[in-house]
């Protein structure tokens, strides 16, 4: 006989099976009341080929933008969106 595992939420509503598998503890509508920062990411290249995801805090991310957004009038990525005569 199988057992069907069911984790309750405060609110006592029951979790849903994905939310479980991603070690998250609380339904959908508990989530979505509180307000929580949402994380953010950015690639990475650490050769040619083959981007990573770096996943970080929101946090994080504005005390580092800075360092990861192209800025100047060198920067290649506005050099690349200028539209070609």
């Amino acid at each position: 006989m199988m057992v069907n595992k069911y984790i309750m939420c405060k609110c006592g509503n029951i979790v849903e099976k994905g939310r479980v598998e991603l070690g998250l503890k609380n339904c959908v509508a508990c989530a979505r009341r509180l307000n929580t920062q949402k994380v953010k990411g950015r690639m990475v290249y650490f050769h040619k080929t083959g981007g990573q995801i770096e996943v970080m805090s929101a946090q994080s991310y504005s005390e580092n933008e800075k360092y990861f957004k192209p800025q100047g009038v060198y920067s290649s990525v506005k050099n690349f969106s200028k539209p070609t005569k």
